[in-house]
């Protein structure tokens, strides 16, 4: 799964543009990341920077929980092409 974000920060006016990598699992372990990891391939001001993000089913369900609670904002992001 690709996704691809694009964001400004307003209070400095610098551009973001971000790529989100979903890891397959078996590439994660294999390189010593945890198990359900994404990577961010990010420009910022003409340099490349990269992080990797871990998540677990505890986030997952936090998330859940979220959408439980606001169902109308899961409907704008399916709305938005989330």
């Amino acid at each position: 799964m690709i996704k691809v974000i694009e964001k400004t920060k307003k209070e400095t006016g610098e551009r973001f543009d971000s790529l989100i990598v979903e890891i397959p699992k078996d590439f994660a372990l294999s390189h010593g990341l945890p198990e359900k990891s994404l990577a961010t391939l990010t420009l910022q001001n003409g340099k490349m920077v990269s992080e990797i993000i871990s998540y677990t089913e505890a986030d997952e369900a936090e998330i859940g929980d979220f959408i439980a609670r606001f169902p109308e904002f899961d409907a704008e992001m399916k709305k938005l092409g989330d």
